[in-house]
């Protein structure tokens, strides 16, 4: 019977424990003796109880069992049925939890779905179960609830930590902390934990049982005593916790701050943790498992653990698994396929079968992520790296060679390191099909192959040499590192230390004795005589030159001084803790999602050094809007980090396929290297990310392209198109044929807008809340003001008004009226203030003179598709900065352009070439409306003012408009369709 069968069967009490069967639990039938209304224990989930009651009052009574029992500290549920109106409430004993209440003869889907969802829960105590039955009547995924708790958890223990403690330092020790545990309740979900699925739980409960202190006694010892100690160097202690593995690693060694701290934290704190923590959830190594957290789910550890503020700041975001598997598809099959010299359906079909010559391949490949962030992309590519084998036997041992020989990352973020190592050991153990403890290998020791440190600025800049003498000896060092315990662990490290410090050491010496030799040439060309005799002296660019050589060298003293004070490496520069890798020539592949952070949000500083290291990273225009993204910088960075010939990965903001800032960008990379995919993600379901964002996928060979080289654009199987028309950094056309044909042909050999009508934002206040809709003035300081959002095709909602402080000629007003000036007063500070008030009368508002012009078109800077109005027949309306406007020089010049940027035509073709935005909408900035065609002719054209004197009065006028347009660009049929096609696809895309 399914369960709407038995929704429909309940009639009375004693029908509800077959339903509690039907929920999952074991049906019951206990009475409660108790005053009120009968209460009877219908059915239980180990310790988790079904309180019933029935009447007319059932689902107040409910609730309030629930409260009542809630208050007591009983974790129970509570049925609630009135057998007249044929309702069931379920309610659940916890605070805040959601209830649900059924129509039971007609219950939705949706409901049906939350009790589906509360049949497969796990079974893991009372707290547990209770947990998972609020995701599962409150709809809400037991990821993102569980991701939330933790954050609480971990704002909690930072702050309740003993001690004279930095805030970041405080949430280091604490994430430290809950990793740890985190990772030992999916240990403990693998039998390993003394054979015991409650061991962590069992051992909380008995050291609180014998007024222990819970870090002192049980997890100090568990950890530094027993999962970092083989089982013979165990104390009797350690060996009475049970049998238990040893895990190695590095997770289970002591942290220099927890050193620092010497303090034990709080037993109050780990009770929270525990039981308002990990005893709620249910654990899973099995990521199809329903109803549990799984290792699967831990990506969205980072931007779970970082606060919204600090989130932003770092530009890091959780990138979704499915994603990450098909950027990583097509960078490694063009990689080996190239390797191979086959073709890539060859390198894919080999990698399929597992055929040797193709794995072989792989296994040479050394892979880099740096800005590791979650760890998403060093996790696909290790399951991707790691060859099939029937069974999935030996899978384990298979990621280990894996993570010994393969993979390098890098983070600016110490957090974000520890996390990216956790993720990689959880995937080692969920395909360790140990079914001992004792048979359990030990972790890779993985923290000198995942480094802290600055993947865009090396300490020494461009003077530092790549050294090739260490470099075998560094590799195998590694290697062994990766794999050593003990004694033997902590030597290798002390070597580690040392031949990184030879290997900085030596190319520091050379950097200096090249700086000093520099130095001295400038000079004594400085010095040398000229033509008559006398001294020859710099030149402008001489001194400029000797300034910064002079610079260098100092800057590479000051490197040799720390590093003889320290005897180790203080900071990370890829030519010394990767210098093997750069004898090699670089990485083979250098992929992920670098940090997305635009230039308003980076640090003058910061975009001082990025310009003056990058070229890339150069403004395209005035304003922040044309400023470069952050990971502009990376994308340069990591081609600078790959080999000849090898291959970057990168998903970055998808307007640098279009924006002025990419120019440089994207001329660069279609001259000297080979596009293998530039895909829009835009609208890809994979690309479904936890915050507003629109990725572009970027593949690329470090080497130039063949002259038909094609690029996919898209990131399967698709339309491509040639390189060459890709060329010379204007925006990147990613469309398929006939599509790309037709807008060839309508931008034919026709003027472009700008080049024929000057384009400018609109008027900026600087201050709307005092400008925008103000008290009681006079009515001649009064206009309508337009923003984007108020304009339609042809017409405009007016809606805001604006306080107009200046005359008719644009300029500002000597003196205001009584009541503005009265108004105004008050607020001279403010007006001072803004960023772009640079003299005159403290009211003077900001581009007033575009926005007072005579004859003017308007659209908005964000909007879905691109609509026009002309302000003719308005002219004391004021488009405001989020609008666009064009000067006509004629009132009907100024209706014509507004209904030819209304036609079909010049919606597809300005679409196509703008900046995706929040909300579904798009930026239809001045550079891309201004590309648009405007052939002389329809200018000239009468029947456009008709067609706009026609939709101002609510005529339809589309479909007339769309084919004197097409008249004016010669467009064929079949390019029209094509037109059309685009913007109805974008209208489902982003609806």
């Amino acid at each position: 019977m399914d369960l709407a069968e038995t929704l429909q069967g309940v009639r009375s009490l004693e029908d509800l424990p077959a339903l509690t069967a039907a929920m999952g639990s074991t049906p019951l039938w206990d009475p409660v003796p108790a005053p009120g209304e009968p209460t009877v224990v219908v059915g239980c989930r180990g310790d988790f109880a079904w309180y019933a009651v029935a009447g007319p009052r059932a689902d107040t009574v409910a609730r309030a069992l629930a409260k009542k029992m809630a208050a007591r500290g009983r974790i129970c549920g509570t049925l609630g049925l009135d057998p007249v109106s044929r309702r069931l409430t379920i309610a659940i004993s916890l605070t805040g939890a959601p209830r649900l209440v059924l129509d039971l003869d007609r219950p939705t889907e949706a409901a049906l779905e939350k009790l589906r969802r509360l049949a497969t829960s796990a079974a893991c105590g009372a707290a547990g179960f209770a947990a998972q039955a609020v995701d599962a009547l409150g709809g809400e995924t037991v990821g993102l609830r569980y991701f939330r708790q933790f954050r609480c958890t971990l704002e909690r223990m930072a702050a309740g930590l003993p001690g004279p403690l930095t805030t970041a330092d405080r949430h280091a020790i604490a994430l430290l902390q809950l990793t740890r545990i985190l990772f030992l309740y999916f240990v403990q979900a693998r039998g390993w934990l003394a054979g015991n699925a409650r061991f962590l739980v069992e051992a909380v409960d008995d050291c609180l049982a014998r007024r222990r202190k819970i870090h002192r006694d049980l997890l100090r010892p568990l950890f530094f005593g027993t999962l970092n100690r083989p089982a013979a160097e165990r104390s009797r202690g350690a060996l009475a916790l049970g049998s238990i593995p040893f895990l190695n690693g590095g997770l289970f060694e002591p942290h220099p701050l927890e050193r620092r701290l010497r303090r034990d934290i709080p037993n109050n704190l780990w009770r929270d943790a525990f039981d308002g923590l990990f005893e709620r959830f249910h654990f899973t190594l099995d990521a199809d498992e329903r109803g549990g957290v799984a290792p699967d789910m831990l990506g969205r550890v980072f931007e779970g653990v970082m606060a919204p503020d600090e989130r932003r700041a770092s530009g890091t975001y959780y990138t979704p698994a499915a994603l990450v598997r098909g950027l990583l598809d097509q960078a490694l099959i063009p990689l080996v396929a190239d390797r191979l010299g086959c073709s890539e359906a060859e390198a894919e079909r080999r990698l399929a079968e597992g055929e040797s010559s193709a794995w072989r391949t792989v296994r040479t490949l050394r892979v880099l992520d740096p800005a590791v962030g979650s760890g998403a992309f060093l996790l696909g590519a290790l399951e991707r790296l790691t060859p099939p084998h029937p069974n999935g036997r030996h899978a384990a041992a298979l990621r280990r060679q894996v993570l010994r020989r393969n993979l390098f990352g890098v983070d600016l973020n110490g957090a974000a390191v520890r996390l990216t190592e956790l993720r990689l050991w959880l995937a080692v153990v969920a395909a360790d099909r140990s079914d001992r403890p004792e048979r359990v290998q030990p972790l890779p020791n993985l923290d000198c192959l995942i480094r802290q440190g600055d993947s865009l600025f090396d300490p020494a800049g461009s003077v530092l040499p790549a050294r090739t003498a260490p470099a075998p000896e560094l590799a195998a060092l590694r290697k062994r590192i990766v794999v050593a315990t003990g004694a033997a662990k902590r030597a290798a490290l002390r070597e580690l230390v040392r031949t990184e410090a030879r290997i900085a050491e030596v190319a520091l010496a050379d950097a200096e004795a090249s700086a000093r030799a520099s130095v001295a040439e400038c000079l004594e060309g400085a010095r040398s005589a000229d033509l008559f005799g006398g001294r020859r002296g710099l030149d402008r660019a001489g001194v400029v030159r000797l300034a910064e050589l002079r610079r260098e060298l100092r800057q590479v003293r000051v490197l040799r001084r720390a590093l003889a004070r320290e005897r180790q490496v203080p900071w990370f520069d890829y030519r010394v803790q990767f210098a093997d890798v750069f004898a090699a020539g670089g990485f083979d592949l250098v992929l992920g999602n670098p940090p997305w952070l635009r230039a308003e949000e980076v640090s003058p500083e910061l975009r001082r050094r990025l310009a003056a290291r990058y070229r890339w990273w150069r403004p395209g225009g005035r304003g922040y809007a044309n400023r470069p993204d952050l990971a502009v910088a990376f994308l340069e960075r990591s081609l600078e980090l790959t080999r000849p010939g090898g291959t970057v990965a990168m998903l970055v903001p998808a307007k640098v396929a279009t924006a002025g800032y990419g120019a440089v960008l994207r001329h660069s990379l279609t001259a000297g290297a080979t596009l293998i995919a530039v895909a829009d993600l835009t609208t890809d379901p994979r690309a479904s990310f936890e915050a507003t964002v629109y990725p572009l996928a970027l593949v690329i060979r470090n080497a130039s392209a063949a002259p038909r080289h094609r690029v996919r654009i898209t990131l399967r199987h698709g339309p491509t198109v040639p390189q060459s028309t890709l060329r010379g950094g204007a925006p990147w056309v990613l469309r398929p044929e006939p599509l790309r044909a037709a807008l060839d042909e309508l931008r034919g050999e026709h003027p472009t807008l700008d080049s024929v009508l000057s384009c400018h934002l609109g008027l900026k206040t600087g201050a709307n809340r005092l400008f925008l809709n103000p008290p009681e003035v006079e009515a001649e300081v009064l206009r309508w003001a337009v923003r984007g959002r108020d304009l339609a095709p042809f017409t405009v909602r007016r809606r805001t008004r604006l306080l107009w402080t200046h005359g008719r000629d644009g300029t500002p007003l000597p003196r205001l009226p009584p009541l503005a000036d009265a108004y105004l007063r008050p607020h001279l500070n403010v007006l001072l203030a803004r960023t772009d008030y640079a003299g005159g009368p403290p009211w003077a508002l900001f581009r007033s003179s575009a926005a007072t012009a005579a004859h003017r078109v308007v659209w908005g800077d964000l909007a879905r598709v691109l609509r026009a109005v002309s302000l003719s027949a308005m002219p004391d309306t004021v488009p405001l900065n989020s609008c666009y406007v064009a000067l006509a020089s004629t009132d009907l010049e100024a209706d014509r352009v507004a209904a030819w940027l209304n036609s079909s035509w010049l919606r597809a073709a300005a679409r196509i070439g703008t900046v995706p935005a929040a909300g579904g909408c798009f930026r239809y900035t001045a550079a891309t409306v201004g590309a648009l065609p405007l052939p002389q002719s329809a200018l000239a054209d009468p029947d456009l003012s008709t067609i706009t004197r026609l939709a101002t009065s609510g005529r339809g006028v589309q479909q007339d408009l769309d084919d004197i347009a097409a008249r004016h660009l010669s467009l064929s049929e079949v390019h029209r369709r094509a037109l059309v096609s685009s913007l109805a696809e974008c209208a489902e895309d982003r609806s």
